[in-house]
């Protein structure tokens, strides 16, 4: 898939006295130098292969949705223990388990080699986030394969540079989450599409929405419309219903094997979503600038050139694309050469995504910033296609008033002051969310690994439950999370219990009104045998652990303690990026602390 295609010096096969002089690119190299000296396909997988295992290692948890709706039901399929939530009570069966099932051969891997299961489950996790990174790459070296192919060098690694320094791309290709599992399949249908291939991306685009994110099907809207005018369409019509009945197939039998009956999730969630069943507004409401300002957080100046594009695309016109001697090389047999004003065309309904599925969230009431992870990767395409049509113009109106020669330097200049600051104020956000929010990944590491069978443990949050990373963080099966009272009022997820049938349980605590329920929470802090909570900077916890008449503080001890930031108390510009030496100074803290509950003598310890 990754097979480079040269292209051929231009001029090629013409006599010395034949050969026209190329004109500059927007960055002042000419067209056959620089289409010989693009980055091959291998290189490029190799970098974004780089950036995406750097996020393996070291991105945190963004979304308690990864948690709770998918990495614990993963955690139960594995191990037999994990939180269950409203969605996947058999009464409404929201979720499919064809999702989760994708996953477990990796997540589980570690188990069947005969690992301890404290070892095991966090090398499976850590294992799983590696190989989202690898598939999140190897779409991402493909959409660049095909633009080098048929667009200038400068647009291809410009396009290169964004997704190996994206912060928004650090956080999204290794989230367990079905708008990231479509962020790759609209990543390679637009490869696909730049390509010339209608039925890879037909099947894509199934695959994304079925077995993916459904809603995101507005997404690829755009390819719909041009496979119509790429393939015949009883041809594209009878595919399409081919790919549907290969995906929905296995997605509708494996809901029934774990949900004990006949049931569809993919249209349960959008009768509830979508259709009216539901109101996805009870768990939020945000501004239509929501995506905006989440967009400028996590690719800060790529966001503005991004909406550029049209205009930029217009006024540059065909200077983004190669000469046709070498364009031409990269159409198959079979295939049309639309020559250059085509490929903008084409450039532009690549990116198209990005304008429909940013108009179709910002519509809806509920916002979240996973929602925009879907179009991540042509944020960076479309991004990159404005720079290097804006260099183009800057290069034409300087040429008009200085030498070429200076010109092409200053844009050079100005171009590549551009790209190392905005990399590296990419970099700097994706810093400061492992360095300010990094806490909740490490703080259940410092619990002790517990083998073998007995009685449960219970690990216990309040405040802080939403950032739970997982029972895969978790050392020893019999550890259990629960939770204690907090100031949050809505409905928290349960143990899945097999008493009650598992996974074709409908228990009596779920609800699809996100109303609290009392059967939720842990009796007691006083029955915890450890405590994870928030400590302010005066030393007090958060989390009230003692109600009336019961011990107090000091029947707890202090495990282990990690600097968190202080959202409401830290200037917003440090709190976001990371500046050596400055964010420590002026981010306020709380301490993340792990407490160990003490008992009585004729109590039971924990780990006991």
């Amino acid at each position: 898939m990754l097979r480079q295609r040269h292209a051929p010096r231009e001029g090629a096969g013409q006599s010395s006295g034949q050969r026209r002089t190329p004109r500059p690119t927007a960055t002042g190299a000419t067209g056959g130098a620089a289409a010989s000296a693009v980055v091959p396909a291998r290189a490029a997988f190799a970098l974004l292969a780089l950036a995406r295992l750097a996020s393996a290692s070291f991105n945190i948890i963004h979304d308690c949705d990864e948690t709770f709706n998918y990495l614990e039901p993963l955690h139960y399929f594995l191990h037999g223990s994990g939180m269950q939530t409203w969605e996947y009570s058999s009464q409404f069966a929201l979720r499919s388990w064809l999702y989760l099932l994708l996953h477990a051969p990796v997540a589980g891997a570690p188990a069947l080699l005969g690992l301890g299961a404290g070892r095991a489950k966090l090398l499976g996790f850590s294992m799983l986030r590696a190989a989202l990174g690898l598939v999140s790459a190897a779409t991402e070296a493909w959409l660049y394969r095909a633009v080098a192919a048929r667009y200038r060098p400068a647009l291809a690694h410009c396009l290169l540079l964004f997704l190996c320094a994206s912060s928004g791309l650090f956080a999204a290709s290794t989230a367990m989450l079905p708008s990231s599992f479509t962020m790759y399949a609209l990543t390679a249908a637009s490869a696909g599409m730049m390509e010339g291939r209608p039925y890879f991306v037909i099947l894509a685009a199934a695959i994304g929405v079925v077995w993916g994110w459904c809603v995101a099907g507005f997404a690829f809207l755009p390819y719909a419309l041009w496979v119509l005018t790429a393939a015949p369409l009883l041809c594209s019509v009878g595919w399409l219903l081919l790919c549907l009945l290969g995906t929905l197939g296995p997605l509708v039998l494996v809901d029934r094997h774990f949900y004990g009956a006949w049931t569809v999730s993919l249209w349960n969630f959008i009768r509830y979503n979508v259709v009216g069943g539901g109101d996805s507004a009870l768990y939020g409401v945000e501004d239509a600038s929501f995506y905006l300002r989440n967009g400028l957080n996590n690719f800060q100046f790529l966001v503005p050139l991004a909406l550029l594009l049209p205009v930029a695309a217009a006024l540059a016109g065909t200077s983004l694309c190669l000469p046709r001697s070498s364009g031409s090389a990269h159409v198959k047999p079979g295939r049309t050469n639309t020559g250059a004003s085509g490929s903008v065309l084409r450039l532009l309904v690549c990116v198209a995504p990005v304008f429909v599925w940013g108009a179709a969230i910002t519509a809806l009431p509920h916002k979240e910033e996973r929602f925009l992870y879907v179009v991540y990767p042509l944020i960076c395409l479309a991004a990159a296609a404005s720079f290097v049509a804006l260099c183009s113009l800057a290069g034409g109106v300087l040429g008009a008033v200085l030498p070429r020669r200076a010109a092409a330097a200053l844009v050079q200049s100005v171009a590549a002051l551009f790209l190392v600051g905005s990399s590296l104020l990419a970099l700097s956000r994706s810093a400061a969310l492992v360095v300010n929010y990094g806490a909740p990944l490490h703080i259940y590491q410092h619990l002790p690994t517990v083998e073998g069978t007995g009685p449960p443990i219970s690990v216990c949050t309040g405040v802080e439950w939403h950032r739970f990373p997982s029972a895969f963080f978790l050392p020893g099966q019999r550890y259990r999370l629960q939770f204690i009272k907090s100031g949050f009022d809505g409905l928290l997820p349960h143990q899945f219990n097999d008493s009650q049938g598992g996974t074709r349980a409908a228990p009596p605590y779920f609800n699809d009104r996100n109303q609290e329920e009392p059967a939720n929470y842990w009796p007691s802090a006083s029955g915890c045998d450890y405590v994870v909570s928030l400590r302010d900077e005066e030393g007090a916890l958060l989390d009230t652990l003692a109600a009336e008449g019961e011990e107090g503080a000091h029947a707890w001890t202090q495990v282990a303690s990690l600097p968190f930031v202080d959202q409401a108390r830290s200037p917003p510009l440090f709190r976001a990026f990371y500046v050596p030496g400055l964010s420590a100074q002026r981010n306020q803290r709380y301490e993340y602390v792990l407490l160990r509950r003490e008992r009585g003598s004729g109590a039971r310890r924990a780990g006991a």
